[in-house]
């Protein structure tokens, strides 16, 4: 395995563009509920946001970096210098690719909303706005999606900080469009919209000198090159392996939005509170093995690979079993300081935190899938991912349709957590029998201390926030921001001092970098 300390550095280093990122998207997050609430047009910024961002989780998450890491390090350790070049002709061929993608979706507008949310249509003015809104957000694909081919091609070279932080370009321009042009008269969804696409250009362009000074070469002829030709077999099976896995987002849409205004809003919100555990140093983890992993994905003995998958899933164990505890058991006040305002009421932030509720179980089976997918990509196995996202999807339709009808959009959120929690064991069982073992003894003795210190601390919460001071709606700003404060001071030392008793080896590796850092 690739030296720990290095690679928890690399983490944290991404973790802290990446945390910043996710404050300033529950900002932007924010700004929406403020100025739209709960309501038909939330709903329509939403799902015509979430619409280009399928797409873009398709390509960028889910077929570039796989795809193009290891072979970008095969070409750099066989040729060094040219694995610019094969970069910059993958880049050419995909935005060749994209632009094709985004006319379509301009085009057949009406019908991806018809798609992803029939339900919109009871509504007046509902639909019509969406494919509106659609229509404008639709370019913001082949902005983020090169912006993750350079953000690929940096995490080759071992450059991870810079492409972390360009997501805080486009919370902070989607918010600055709003407080800008809205009070000018701008109608409010389109001012959001303006500032997703400029946004996304900002993502894009921060990156630009960065991978040219590392070699990177734009306008490269793709046509001819083995290596690209051997990138686009290669992507094909993570797209669909990936796009079977946004397939959900379909399901969960048409469900969500089949049962009145607000509820895609609800869920989308409560789902970026849940996403801040998981895109924050689960996310970071997960960049920083891709690297180590497909160098050792060449090798013939997989103890150093077989180390790397155990330190990412014990790692992100670390993060997420407390995580999941604590947002189920204070996700009704985190709501309430992150969206309640103006037009996002208390009932509002009452059914959104429903949702976190049932989202929280599924935070660490999420994690995890990130990881053991690209331990198999490692491997040159794409087959593997494909055929369970296929069962999973399968697994959560159903799913879906059994909890919404008794549950409503809780239930939707049941079934997510349900999805990720299949798809992780699948995954696991998997690897587990191809590599002969990867160390699930230790794995387990490692998950159960953690769960026993989450237990702990999760009392300790409790009998806090529900019995000895429970929280005030009727409180100030301040004083419930500090409640919620003194319960994570209260958590998180808890957590620590439990997991240290009982010799969990993640609370020196995943901390200890700061000590040494201060001698």
């Amino acid at each position: 395995m690739a030296d720990p300390k290095s690679f928890i550095r690399s983490a944290w280093g991404i973790t802290f563009w990446t945390a910043i990122s996710r404050v300033t998207g529950v900002l932007f997050q924010t700004t929406v509920a403020r100025f739209l609430g709960a309501s038909a047009w939330s709903d329509a910024f939403f799902q015509a946001y979430r619409i280009p961002n399928t797409f873009r989780a398709i390509v960028g998450e889910g077929g570039l970096p796989g795809a193009l890491v290891p072979i970008a390090k095969r070409v750099e350790r066989e040729r060094p210098g040219q694995e610019g070049i094969y970069a910059g002709r993958v880049f050419t061929l995909l935005s060749l690719v994209l632009f094709v993608l985004v006319a379509a979706g301009i085009a057949f507008a009406p019908l991806l909303v018809r798609l992803f949310a029939p339900g919109f249509q009871q509504t007046p003015g509902k639909f019509e706005l969406t494919v509106r809104l659609t229509r404008w957000m639709f370019p913001y694909i082949l902005l983020v999606s090169g912006a993750s081919l350079l953000e690929s091609y940096l995490n080759a070279k071992g450059r991870f900080q810079l492409s972390a932080a360009t997501p805080i370009a486009l919370n902070l321009s989607i918010i600055l469009a709003a407080y800008l042009l809205i009070p000018r008269g701008v109608f409010a969804p389109m001012a959001f919209a303006g500032g997703v696409l400029f946004g996304g250009f900002l993502q894009f362009a921060m990156q630009v000198p960065a991978v040219r000074r590392l070699g990177f070469r734009f306008g490269a002829s793709p046509f001819g090159d083995p290596e690209v030709a051997t990138t686009a077999a290669r992507i094909a099976p993570r797209l669909y392996a990936s796009g079977l896995g946004q397939l959900n987002f379909l399901i969960s849409s048409r469900t969500l939005a089949a049962l009145g205004d607000g509820f895609i809003t609800y869920n989308f919100l409560a789902w970026r509170v849940a996403d801040l555990v998981l895109g924050g140093f689960v996310m970071s983890v997960t960049r920083a093995m891709l690297p180590s992993l497909s160098e050792q994905g060449f090798e013939n003995d997989r103890t150093e690979y077989k180390k790397t998958v155990r330190f990412g899933l014990r790692i992100s164990a670390f993060v997420t079993l407390p995580s999941m505890v604590g947002l189920a058991l204070v996700a009704e006040p985190i709501i309430d300081i992150l969206f309640r305002k103006n037009r996002f009421g208390t009932q509002d932030v009452h059914q959104t935190a429903l949702s976190l509720i049932f989202f929280a179980p599924g935070i660490f089976a999420a994690a995890g899938v990130k990881i053991l997918t690209q331990a198999f990509y490692a491997l040159h196995d794409t087959k593997t991912p494909v055929l369970v996202a296929t069962f999973d999807l399968i697994a959560f339709w159903i799913l879906c349709v059994t909890l919404a009808g008794p549950f409503g959009h809780p239930g939707v959120a049941m079934a997510t957590s349900g999805g990720f929690w299949i798809n992780f064991i699948l995954l696991f069982v998997l690897l587990h029998r191809r590599l002969a073992g990867i160390g699930g003894g230790e794995l387990l003795a490692s998950f159960g201390r953690l769960l026993a210190a989450s237990a702990a601390m999760g009392t300790a919460v409790y009998l806090v926030s529900a019995r000895l001071l429970p929280y005030r709606f009727a409180w100030g700003f301040w004083l419930r921001a500090g409640w919620l404060l003194g319960i994570v001071i209260l958590a998180t030392g808890l957590f620590l001092a439990v997991a240290r008793l009982m010799g969990a080896p993640e609370v020196g590796e995943t901390l200890g970098i700061f000590r040494r850092r201060k001698r």
